[in-house]
C-alpha cells in the first residue's frame, strides 16, 4: 500500500467532532514547536539520518540497523583486544550504560559456564566461514539473575578481508521459556500413562487392586450389591499342573460373566476361578436375579473335555455409602458369602445383613490364626540372577497358600487381609521360621531372601525372634537378607531404624521390596540402611517399548548406585529387558524368564485348605 492508496483510504473515512478537534490541537502544537526551533536557528532534520545505508561502512550499517530495532550489539575490530558493548546490550548484561567499561574477560565471565564452549565454537565459526551464524546462551547478571540471550554473529570485511566481528542479541527469557514449556508439555503428554486401568491379560477383566479401588469409589459415592463368584472346574485334581487349561477356563467364565452384566458394571479377577461384579445403584432383588442368571449359566456349559462344568458359587452383599466399611472388608463379605453357598450346597449366598467391624474381624482373625496353626502353607524358592557374572547367586523364598485341593495360590489376598486385620506377624514368624529351618538344612551355597511385612517391625521382639531362628537353624547370617514387604504400612520411621540397625547388626542384609510404588518415600534410602531395593515389576514388565519406564528405571538405579545401595528387577520376561538392565547397571534380575519359582517345602496338611470357612456373624453364634 502506497502514500495514495492510504489518502484514498482517508478520504472514506467522515472525521468525527472529536477527531477534527484532536487534528486542530496537535497541528498547532507542530505549528508552534516549528516556530521555536526556526527562532532558535536549530537544524530540524539533527535527528534524521538521511545517508545512503548501501554507501555506508558495512560495520556502521549493521551498528546502525541494531540501533534503530533496539537490539545490543558487541564488536571487536583488528588489530587490538579491546571490544565494545552498545548501551542496549550493557542492560542486557545487567549494567547501567557506561556503569562497567567493556572487556572480554568481564563479558566471558558473565556467560554461563556451560554455554562459553557453545559462544567460543560459533564465533569461531563464523570467522573461519566468513558467514553469520547464532548463537543462544546464558548470562549471570551482577545481582545472580539468569537471562537468555540470542545472538547473530557476523564477521566484517573490508576488501576480502575479515576486519572484525560483532554479535548482536537481545534478551529472549520469556520467549525461551515459553519454549521450554511447550516442550516439557509436549514430552510429558507423551510418558505419562493414558489410561491406569489395569486388565488381567488372560480374562481381559480388572486386576483385584483396580477393581477393589472402583468397589472403594462406589462405598463412597452411593448405593448397590456386590457379586463375588468362584468358578473353579468341578473336578479337579491337586497335581493337575496345567495352567493353561485354568486360563482357558478362566477366559470363558469371564465371557460369560460378561455377557450378563451391563456394560457400566466393572468387573475383575479377584483370585484363581474367583471373579467380582460391582453392581451400582441396584437392589438385591435386581442383583440376585442377575447373580442367579450367571451362575446358571457357568454351570449349565461344558468348557473343556477334561471338565463337565464348572462348580460356581456366588455370594452377594449390599453396600451403601452411609456404612462405616472399606473396600477390603466388603470383598471379604462377599467372599464369606459365596463360601457360605458352598457349605450349604446352593449356588447363592445372599448376605443382606453385614457382620459388624468387630464381628468381621474376629472371624478373619480366627481364620488366619487356623491357617498358620494348620501350616496350610508351602514355600518356594525363585532364582536372582548376577548381571554382571550372568549366573544365579541368589534365591526369593516366597509364600504360598494351598487352595481347597491343596494346590499353591499366590498369596497376595491372603496378607492384605491378614495386615488389614493385624494378625501378619504370625504369618511372618511362621515364614521365618520354616524358610531358615530349610536354609540351615541345606549347604548355604546362595544368598537367601526372605519376606516380612513392614506392618511387623512395629513387634519390638520381631529382632529377637529372627536372632533366635538363626541361631537355632545354623544359618550364615552373611548369607542372609531381610525383605521388607508393604513398606507403605511402616507406621514409626524410629522403630523401622532400629529394626534394620538389628538386622544389619545381625551380619545380614536389609533389602525393601516394590520401590517405586505405593507410599514408599525416597526418604527411606537415606534414613534406613538399606543394601538392596526391588524395583517393582510394574516398572519392568514393558521396559523395552517405554521410553518414559526406561528413564524412570535408569534414573533410580543411578541414585542407589550413588548411595551404595544394590538394584534388583522383578518381573523380567525377555532378553531384550534383561539388556536394558545390564546397561542400566542392574545387579540382580528376577522373572519367569530368569527362573520360575520352585517348591522347596509343603506345609503339613492338617488342614485341607487355605480358604477360611466363614460365616455371617449370627450363623456363627448358632454354631
Amino acid at each position: 500500500m502506497n502514500l495514495d492508496d492510504l489518502l484514498a483510504l482517508t478520504a472514506q473515512q467522515v472525521p468525527t467532532q472529536l477527531d477534527e478537534a484532536r487534528a486542530r490541537r496537535i497541528a498547532g502544537h507542530i505549528e508552534r514547536e516549528y516556530a521555536e526551533r526556526l527562532a532558535a536557528n536549530v537544524d530540524i532534520t539533527s535527528d534524521v539520518d538521511l545517508r545512503d545505508p548501501v554507501a555506508m561502512r558495512e560495520s556502521k550499517r549493521i551498528l546502525r540497523s541494531a540501533e534503530l530495532l533496539k537490539l545490543g550489539t558487541i564488536s571487536w575490530f583488528r588489530p587490538g583486544p579491546q571490544i565494545d558493548w552498545s548501551p542496549e546490550m550493557s542492560r542486557i548484561l545487567g549494567h547501567a550504560p557506561g556503569e562497567v567499561p567493556p572487556s572480554l574477560p568481564h563479558l566471558v565471565s558473565m556467560i554461563h559456564p556451560r554455554d562459553r564452549a557453545t559462544v567460543r565454537r560459533q564465533v569461531r565459526a563464523a570467522w573461519r566461514d566468513q558467514e553469520e551464524k547464532e548463537a543462544g546462551f546464558r548470562v549471570v547478571k551482577p545481582d545472580g539473575v539468569t537471562a537468555y540471550v540470542h545472538c547473530s554473529i557476523e564477521v566484517v570485511t573490508e576488501d576480502g578481508q575479515a576486519t572484525g566481528v560483532i554479535a548482536t542479541g537481545q534478551d529472549v527469557t520469556v520467549v525461551e521459556k515459553a519454549r521450554q514449556e511447550r516442550a516439557r508439555r509436549l514430552l510429558r503428554g507423551g510418558t505419562v500413562q493414558q489410561d491406569l486401568i489395569e486388565l488381567d491379560p488372560v480374562t481381559g477383566l480388572l486386576t483385584r487392586r483396580r477393581f477393589a479401588d472402583e468397589v472403594g469409589r462406589a462405598l463412597r459415592t452411593g448405593t448397590g450389591t456386590l457379586l463375588v463368584v468362584s468358578a473353579p472346574p468341578y473336578i479337579r485334581r491337586s497335581t493337575d499342573a496345567d495352567s493353561g487349561r485354568d486360563d482357558r477356563l478362566s477366559a470363558a467364565a469371564a465371557e460369560v460373566i460378561r455377557s450378563v452384566v451391563g456394560p457400566a458394571d466393572a468387573c475383575g479377577v479377584l483370585g484363581r476361578h474367583e471373579f467380582g461384579v460391582l453392581l451400582p445403584y441396584t437392589t438385591v432383588d435386581t442383583a440376585k436375579l442377575k447373580a442367579e442368571e450367571i451362575l446358571n449359566r457357568l454351570r449349565a456349559t461344558r468348557y473343556l473335555a477334561a471338565s463337565s462344568r464348572l462348580d460356581a458359587f456366588g455370594g452377594l452383599v449390599h453396600y451403601d455409602y452411609r456404612m462405616p466399611i472399606e473396600s477390603i472388608e466388603l470383598l471379604f463379605d462377599a467372599e464369606t458369602a459365596w463360601r457360605q453357598a458352598k457349605s450349604q450346597d446352593a449356588p447363592l449366598y445372599v448376605l443382606r445383613q453385614p457382620p459388624s467391624t468387630t464381628q468381621r474381624r474376629d472371624i478373619a482373625r480366627a481364620g488366619i490364626r487356623a491357617a498358620v496353626e494348620g501350616s496350610r502353607f508351602a514355600l518356594y524358592a525363585q532364582p536372582l540372577r548376577d548381571l554382571e557374572l550372568n549366573q544365579t547367586t541368589r534365591h526369593e523364598i516366597l509364600l504360598r497358600v494351598l487352595d481347597d485341593v491343596g494346590r499353591p495360590a499366590p498369596p497376595s489376598t491372603f496378607l492384605e487381609l491378614a495386615e488389614h486385620v493385624d494378625e501378619i506377624l504370625a504369618v511372618d514368624k511362621w515364614v521365618i521360621n520354616n524358610a531358615l529351618r530349610l536354609v540351615g538344612e541345606g549347604s548355604q551355597t546362595s544368598h537367601y531372601q526372605v519376606n516380612i511385612s513392614g506392618r511387623s517391625l512395629a513387634d519390638p521382639l520381631l529382632i529377637d525372634h529372627i536372632r533366635d531362628a538363626v541361631a537355632r537353624h545354623r544359618v550364615n547370617p552373611e548369607r542372609l537378607t531381610i525383605e521388607i514387604t508393604e513398606t507403605a504400612a511402616i507406621g514409626n520411621l524410629t522403630i523401622a531404624r532400629r529394626f534394620a540397625d538389628g538386622v544389619r547388626a545381625l551380619g545380614c542384609q536389609l533389602a525393601l521390596d516394590d520401590f517405586g510404588t505405593g507410599n514408599t518415600p525416597l526418604s527411606f534410602l537415606t534414613q534406613l540402611p538399606v543394601d538392596l531395593v526391588k524395583i517393582d515389576g510394574s516398572f519392568i514388565q514393558d521396559l523395552p517399548r517405554s521410553k518414559a519406564l526406561q528413564a524412570v528405571v535408569e534414573g533410580l538405579v543411578q541414585t542407589c548406585h550413588r548411595l551404595g545401595i544394590l538394584t534388583a528387577a522383578e518381573y523380567v520376561q525377555d532378553d531384550a529387558t534383561l539388556d536394558l538392565l545390564r546397561s542400566y547397571g542392574v545387579d540382580f534380575a528376577q522373572g519367569f524368564h530368569v527362573g520360575e519359582p520352585e517348591l522347596i517345602v509343603v506345609g503339613r496338611r492338617t488342614a485341607p485348605s487355605i480358604e477360611l470357612e466363614l460365616f455371617p456373624a449370627q450363623e456363627q453364634a448358632a454354631r
